[in-house]
């Protein structure tokens, strides 16, 4: 652990970042190997939900130039109020050797002494890919109900004179716009362009 970062993060300008200052400044004294760098990135008055922070993206940019080897934060969610984006960009973080410390959490410090650190990016692994697999059942659930409820996916039909022929020609019969959707396989609104066309 010779090149470090120690990233703050506050949410709002009335917070300060006095108290993660603490607490790092008092880790550091305590570290028996000084590092010989120390990068200080700041976030101020930015939300952790978004991944669109000047600091943050600084940090990262350190990480992938290989100019740091470990990343310091306060807790976890001042890296990231997101689990899953957090969880993410540690295990990225691994990809670039760059180890991870939470000074106030200790069980989730991913530096490169800690014995159980292979097992621990296991388990973020394995958590990120549940909320992968989660998040694509997902979908796979609700284009299921899309289609039972009758909408019609993918590309808009294009309204052809055919189309616009038989809609007309079905609607003078008294069909109802559902119906004519139905018979034809295209949506409701194509429906109504083909009748205004």
């Amino acid at each position: 652990m010779d090149r470090i970062a120690i990233y703050y993060r506050v949410s709002t300008d009335k917070q300060d970042l006095d108290s993660q200052k603490v607490a790092i400044d008092r880790w550091l004294l305590e570290l028996p190997n000084k590092p010989k760098t120390v990068h200080i990135i700041k976030d101020e008055g930015i939300s952790g939900k978004h991944e669109n922070r000047p600091g943050y993206k600084e940090l990262l940019g350190l990480a992938v130039q290989r100019k740091i080897d470990t990343i310091v934060v306060y807790r976890l969610d001042r890296l990231s109020r997101n689990a899953t984006v957090a969880i993410k960009t540690l295990l990225e973080l691994d990809e670039y050797g760059v180890g991870f410390i939470s000074v106030t959490q200790p069980v989730l410090n991913l530096g490169h002494s800690n014995p159980f650190r292979r097992t621990m990016l296991a388990a973020f692994a394995e958590i990120a890919e549940i909320e992968r697999d989660t998040i694509v059942a997902r979908v796979r659930s609700g284009l299921e109900a899309a289609k039972r409820r009758g909408v019609v996916l993918g590309a808009p039909v294009k309204v052809t004179d055919d189309l616009v022929v038989k809609a007309r020609e079905l609607r003078a019969a008294g069909r109802s716009y559902k119906d004519i959707s139905e018979e034809l396989d295209v949506s409701v609104g194509s429906i109504h362009k083909a009748l205004k066309a």
